[in-house]
């Protein structure tokens, strides 16, 4: 049986994996007719975030042994209270959005037709429900900030309420239509938990746990964790056994819902079957018969197999997913350095259209970066006690794709050409996004070498190999990465989605390099 403590990690890590799903489908699925599907929508998301937090403040006052919990994990209960309940919907809709809900609105909704209208309120038999008094939240000018062990319990907590929605609707919200219309259902639910499942499991084997969450589980919650597969995560999320929602509540597609469900497969999850398949490890897989030296504990990051499949229709029947030993490869990356290391950080979107100001979103791969970055840095700061992270000042531009202008603004960063900004405005990292192809227009990594004191090409190459397995296309990029002064400055790619995937793989190697630069 798989300890409450992980479990909660794994729904948490499920409720992420969902909206990263929602975030990537912005444009393509809108709120409305998920709300008219479904009966939830994003707001939804945050709004159950958010019940957690009061739900959570009520057992720290009430619950003594609740209170311990966290008291034993260094954070104070009084504390912890007081942040919760200046904890509102704008603060959980940043994470579910990535933004703000008023950008994300700007960006993405459109004035709804009267169909949908009417659609809309035909459906509201289905709306979730929520507490306004609950919702509420104390008077505060400056922004709560969580802890990741409390986000994890309030993640979890959504993800529940999500669970929790969905079986009271189980006749009136079809698999199918649910997914049709966002590109998720519950199954994929359940195989984000599976994946979480794996992941854990490998941060257990990797020894990752001398300063994580999971420090005090046997070794033995291994075994578990690999042997948990679909049918458990769907006892988790259907609260029966999947056969047995099937017989009840599904019935057979029309000719037109198949022809629609056909037709939105563009935005249907994908899911990779090596993860999901159960796999048993030998016993010094699992047990280390030596300890890490000290400055070389271990972050891992599972690495897909290489013409490993992906079902591209989600919600075919589990049993085409065979249950076997897997080969599961993993790629060591360097847990952040030991001690203190204060960062100054510029991102530079370098793209034409977004310096004239014509994308109606406006600027997506900058925002995308610099989330994914205070994300990771959150993240470290909560998982390893010996290192501390502190991002004193990040710097952000757009410029079109001018070889003058983007030389101009790496040597201002980097310190080569001054304007009596002060040495605070000079970076010890600047990522660039955008103009790393092949059209002519295309010169960011030229403008990026001119200005480089010395090239690093073991990174850009290790991430490219990398991300050709899920991506064959990565391998067209041309960026480039090096020093320039004191500052390392490393190309992105320009799409969000990919700029966020290399920076999540190269930051934590290149906090290394920073941290010698430093020294």
């Amino acid at each position: 049986m798989i300890p409450d403590e992980i479990l909660e990690h794994m729904k948490a890590g499920a409720f992420q994996s969902l909206c990263e799903h929602l975030r990537s489908r912005s444009d393509l699925v809108s709120n409305m007719e998920l709300m008219t599907i479904s009966g939830f929508c994003r707001n939804c998301l945050a709004k159950w975030m958010v019940l957690g937090a009061r739900k959570l403040s009520n057992q720290l006052t009430s619950d003594a042994k609740c209170a311990d919990v966290f008291a034993k994990q260094g954070q104070y209960c009084d504390d912890i209270v007081t942040t919760l309940q200046h904890w509102g919907y704008e603060d959980a809709a940043k994470i579910v959005y990535g933004v703000s809900y008023a950008e994300w609105k700007k960006r993405y909704q459109t004035k709804a037709t009267e169909e949908q209208l009417r659609l809309y309120n035909e459906s509201k038999h289905l709306h979730a429900t929520h507490d306004g008094d609950l919702l509420k939240c104390a008077d505060n000018e400056d922004q709560a900030n969580l802890s990741q062990r409390i986000l994890t319990r309030l993640e979890a907590e959504a993800f529940e309420s999500l669970c929790v929605h969905l079986r009271a609707r189980s006749d009136e919200v079809p698999n199918m239509e649910l997914m049709t219309i966002s590109g998720f259902c519950r199954n994929c639910l359940a195989k984000w938990l599976v994946v979480e499942a794996r992941r854990i499991s490998d941060e257990i084997v990797s020894n990752n746990v001398a300063t994580s969450y999971f420090s005090e589980q046997q070794r033995d919650v291994v075994s578990t964790l690999d042997s948990f597969g679909y049918d458990e995560a769907a006892q988790v999320v259907y609260d029966c056994a999947y056969p047995e929602w099937k017989q009840r509540h599904m019935k057979k597609a029309t000719d037109e819902q198949l022809e629609r469900y056909n037709a939105s497969k563009s935005i249907h999850a994908l899911h990779d079957k090596h993860l999901l398949a159960t796999r048993s490890r030998k016993q010094n897989e699992i047990s280390t018969t030596e300890s890490p030296a000290a400055g070389t504990q271990l972050m891992c990051v599972p690495r897909q197999q290489p013409g490993s499949l992906q079902s591209d229709v989600c919600c075919q029947d589990v049993d085409a997913i065979i249950s076997a030993e897997a080969d599961h490869r993993m790629q060591k990356i360097p847990r952040p350095p030991v001690g203190r290391t204060a960062l100054t950080i510029g991102i530079l979107t370098v793209s034409d259209r977004a310096a004239a100001n014509e994308y109606p979103s406006g600027d997506l791969s900058g925002p995308a970066v610099e989330s994914k970055i205070v994300g990771l840095i959150d993240s470290f700061n909560a998982s390893f006690n010996d290192q501390e992270l502190i991002l004193n000042k990040l710097l952000k531009e757009i410029v079109p794709d001018d070889k003058t202008q983007i030389k101009d603004i790496l040597q201002r960063w980097s310190g080569k050409v001054t304007r009596n900004e002060g040495s605070s405005n000079i970076c010890n990292l600047i990522f660039t996004t955008g103009g790393t192809g092949f059209s002519p227009r295309d010169v960011t990594p030229e403008a990026t070498i001119s200005i480089l004191d010395r090239e690093c090409h073991g990174l850009i190459s290790w991430a490219s190999i990398e991300l050709t397995n899920k991506q064959p296309l990565a391998t067209l990029s041309r960026a480039a990465a090096g020093v320039c002064g004191e500052t390392i400055i490393v190309n992105l790619p320009g799409s969000p989605v990919g700029a966020a995937q290399v920076a999540e793989m190269l930051f934590p190697i290149i906090l290394h390099a920073v941290k010698d630069l430093q020294n």
